[in-house]
């Protein structure tokens, strides 16, 4: 019986349309590459072979030190500065908490050719440790259009569980009462719904509605959610 499945299982797999198209897929042009980040260690882990199809690099020669050497020398001073920003994060997160963020930002790396390259470096957490700290993580780099990058918006960190970027330094203002008011109605709840939950009157939630419109500069909440969704470059 053991054989049967396994004869089964292989003729779906060579008749899978993913396996008869990989010659197709080599053929497309790769723009993403990715790593695992061992932060105990202070290593790489494992790189995917795009790394060399888009760099032009040996995988095997990329580590830590490697990357640092890569990054473009105008770039280097603000990579490190979003790479202590994110630690200073993440040091204030444990456990499970460290699993609901994405972390991203961009920076222009030197290929083997000599030409750079913007990428758009997006980390979430693979483990933590005992402790409740990250201790490895997933990067995945994407090449992008370098006019994409806003030095003013450029470092984001995204919450999955509230499908939103964080306001990392409250660019909207919004008081935290407005901040609660927008993750309730982000989850679809009416402004009555809202008031009985707050236990405040229904104008008083109007009210926030309408000053947290006129904050972000927003003509509607469908509008504003855009503005917070999740979007790559």
């Amino acid at each position: 019986m053991e054989t049967i499945k396994n004869t089964t299982w292989l003729n779906l797999y060579n008749n899978h349309s993913t396996k008869n198209n990989v010659k197709h897929k080599e053929t497309e042009e790769q723009s993403v590459y990715f790593f695992i980040l061992d932060y105990s260690k202070n290593t790489v882990l494992f790189v995917n072979s795009a790394f060399t199809t888009i760099t032009g690099y040996n995988n095997e020669n990329f580590d830590l030190n490697f990357l640092t050497e890569i990054i473009h020398k105008d770039d280097l001073d603000y990579f490190l500065e979003k790479e202590e920003q994110g630690i200073n994060f993440t040091s204030k997160i444990q456990y499970n908490d460290h699993f609901r963020y994405i972390k991203k930002y961009s920076y222009r790396i030197i290929k083997a050719d000599g030409s750079s390259v913007r990428v758009a470096q997006e980390s979430q957490a693979l483990e933590i440790n005992e402790h409740g700290n990250l201790s490895k993580a997933l990067i995945m780099h994407k090449i992008i259009n370098p006019d994409a990058f806003c030095k003013h918006t450029d470092y984001k960190i995204f919450d999955k569980v509230q499908n939103i970027y964080l306001d990392l330094n409250n660019n909207f203002n919004l008081t935290n009462r407005e901040l609660e008011i927008l993750t309730l109605i982000k989850q679809g709840l009416s402004s009555k719904q809202i008031s009985d939950l707050l236990n405040v009157s229904n104008n008083t939630i109007q009210t926030h509605r309408k000053n947290i419109l006129a904050k972000t500069n927003s003509n509607s909440f469908i509008e504003l959610v855009k503005k917070l969704s999740y979007s790559d470059y």
